[in-house]
């Protein structure tokens, strides 16, 4: 399927419209403070009223690339059957959706009712693809959206500094590393002790990563004036 056109957000953009869902969430469930995992199971359910179901998706859409799916007309967000047991994976996939769902359900209702030749009932997710080739536009939101929903920027930083105080985490080649793709094992320590400080228990180390990145809570610190990229 052709990729959806959306409108250009900013990443700020993006999170706020997590954040708008995220305080929803607090108050569906008592109020108090944010803390630890966001249950992105019940946000589909009992926030935003969606069935959630979990099935061989691979097969339904004969796409051995697709992890998930936002049907509209249907109500309803599938994740294939092969992330139930990978929680890091599950959740960003479903968080994903949720993005897909929020950001982009009244694009896709309209094209519906423009009646086009878009594929308006469903909106499917393809897996990440490895690499730094650049994401269409439609999954980049999807994905900073959730991001945004499962890492929140203040309970990331919150984290940081409970892991390792005031100074940033900094050591020598970190960009270098990130633009030829070579593993860093230095940095997946430090994600793995920002997950286990914010109990960010159904967050992947390469998530946690990539989130670190994004919010430059990580020095390099062979060229820290511009760390990160």
């Amino acid at each position: 399927m052709a990729a959806l056109p959306v409108p250009f957000m900013l990443a700020k953009d993006v999170e706020r419209a997590a954040e708008s869902l995220l305080h929803d969430y607090v108050r569906a469930r008592g109020g108090g403070a944010l803390r630890g995992a966001v249950n992105v199971d019940f946000i589909v359910e009992n926030i935003l009223e969606l069935d959630l179901a979990v099935i061989d998706l691979k097969g339904l859409l004969a796409n051995p690339s697709v992890l998930g799916m936002t049907s509209v007309e249907d109500r309803r967000i599938c994740v294939d059957q092969s992330l139930e047991k990978i929680p890091g994976r599950f959740a960003f996939t479903l968080a994903h959706e949720i993005g897909h769902w929020q950001l982009h359900r009244q694009i896709l209702e309209q094209r519906q009712r423009e009646d086009t030749l878009f594929d308006l009932e469903r909106l499917p997710s393809p897996a990440p693809r490895s690499g730094r080739r650049r994401k269409a536009p439609v999954e980049w939101q999807a994905d900073q959206f959730a991001a945004c929903l499962l890492m929140p920027a203040r309970l990331v930083r919150e984290a940081v500094r409970l892991a390792f105080g005031e100074r940033l985490p900094s050591w020598e080649g970190i960009e270098a590393r990130l633009l030829t793709g070579e593993p860093d094992e230095r940095f997946v320590e430090v994600a793995e002790q920002v997950i286990a400080a914010g109990q960010f228990d159904n967050v992947s180390n390469m998530a946690m990563r990539i989130r670190l990145r994004d919010l430059k809570l990580v020095v390099d610190a062979s060229d820290p004036q511009r760390s990160l990229l």
